[in-house]
């Protein structure tokens, strides 16, 4: 294995479980059919997921998605490298946002609510698969702002809404690589009175591919828990300011957003005694590292399905493609972590040889105090090793582990009525 160095928390490179469990494996990792063709894709991988509205479909209709995934076998002969070119890739969608778009506009000046928030909703999810896994090209990048307005337009139809607010980056660093923007965020708060302390506030820290527009069906849940929920990008995706390539930069956009929330909490009604946090997938990540370095100022935190430090060893990154993901996850990480070349397999060589600079092993975050913690995952993790649930889930007194037998990446199905019954838990065993 190329990362051999031991850690204090970790240890070398591991034979992987999933390399003992994989029904095909190639260079002794999991190789996925659905690679093998644009049609795999769909037919193996991604159209029984959109028919039940699971992600990365949330939002969306098996009607939008079937002419375009026609249309992607049609033009590329089905060969799946056009999934790895960015417009070529996202011009199929754009034509069917559009006019999913045009409906919504029409059913909201006609008065229909419940047909317009439903239009703009499947317009962002369409938007969002054109835009898949990552904003890192022209047409990439309209789809992102073409699915932001639909789905802004779509959360004031929410009930309650989702509101945009704008958090000041006050401990942005430029010469860190930080930009100095507003952190852009969208805020839901529970229906009726607030409490006499305030509400309970959720960060919810989304992921590589999934955004703030991307998680209505979870931040719904979270409210009608009693909690207000605010959703934000990591760095390195969607609208984050924050460096990509700085390990630090999660720390001070964190830190901005706690600041706020602590300032605003008379006039929003926050609750800034009980903060939490929930990050998914890559945002388990984020979630991990923030319950160490913020955990004094965070009430509990849940990491689903992230990863910690196996996960930028060189053979996991460079299997990455081949492997439970849809398509091209390794180039997407690179591009998230500040590696940005014209030439993808060199942005990945570049993140492969540098990546373990982000461990939270390595670093010693792990080794530092947490807060309450949740860690859940599936055994059969081919996104994120579930060593590193593993891992970081055996770290300090306060944390809780869950490894899912038989479940893939985040643990699903299943994993997440244990993640709002844990938070819940929690809640109601504050003094």
């Amino acid at each position: 294995m190329t990362h051999t160095a031991a850690t204090d928390a970790g240890s070398a490179t591991p034979p992987f479980h999933v390399q003992s469990t994989a029904q095909v494996l190639r260079d002794g990792f999991p190789l996925f059919p659905h690679h093998e063709s644009v049609s795999a894709l769909w037919s193996t991988k991604w159209r029984d997921l959109c028919a039940g509205g699971v992600y990365p479909f949330g939002d969306g209709q098996l009607a939008d998605f079937e002419p375009v995934f026609a249309e992607l076998r049609t033009v590329s002969d089905d060969d799946p490298a056009i999934l790895y070119r960015p417009d070529d890739y996202a011009r199929p969608f754009l034509p069917i946002g559009d006019l999913l778009t045009v409906a919504a506009q029409a059913a909201a000046e006609q008065g229909a609510v419940d047909q317009a928030r439903e239009l703009f909703l499947r317009a962002a999810a369409v938007y969002r698969i054109a835009r898949f896994p990552i904003v890192r090209s022209p047409l990439g990048q309209e789809s992102w702002e073409k699915g932001k307005a639909a789905y802004e337009q779509a959360g004031q139809l929410l009930d309650p809404p989702s509101m945009q607010v704008a958090i000041p980056f006050a401990h942005c660093d430029t010469a860190a690589g930080d930009h100095d923007t507003d952190i852009a965020a969208y805020l839901r708060l529970p229906r009726g009175p607030r409490p006499a302390a305030g509400w309970p506030v959720v960060l919810f820290i989304c992921g590589l591919d999934a955004y703030r527009t991307d998680h209505t069906s979870r931040t719904q849940e979270h409210v009608d828990h009693g909690c207000a929920t605010l959703s934000f990008e990591i760095p390195g995706t969607g609208d984050c300011p924050a460096a990509p390539h700085d390990p630090a930069s999660a720390d001070r956009l964190m830190s901005s957003i706690l600041d706020w929330i602590v300032d605003t909490a008379p006039e929003i009604g926050f609750d800034p005694d009980t903060i939490l946090a929930r990050g998914v997938s890559t945002g388990g990540y984020n979630a991990l590292r923030v319950a160490h370095t913020h955990a004094d100022r965070l009430f509990a935190v849940v990491a689903q399905g992230g990863g910690c430090h196996h996960m930028f060893d060189a053979d996991w990154i460079h299997a990455q493609n081949q492997m439970e993901y849809p398509f091209a996850l390794a180039d997407a990480l690179a591009y998230k972590f500040g590696y940005r070349d014209a030439d993808p397999t060199a942005a990945i060589a570049a993140y492969a040889a540098d990546a373990h600079r982000f461990s939270l092993a390595d670093s010693g975050v792990l080794a530092s105090p947490a807060c309450r913690l949740l860690v859940i995952n599936g055994t059969e993790d081919s996104i994120f090793p579930i060593e590193d649930s593993i891992l970081a889930g055996t770290q300090g007194s306060g944390t809780d582990l869950i490894v899912r037998g038989g479940r893939r990446h985040m643990g699903n199905p299943g994993a997440e009525q244990i993640v709002y019954a844990w938070l819940d838990e929690a809640l109601a065993a504050r003094a």
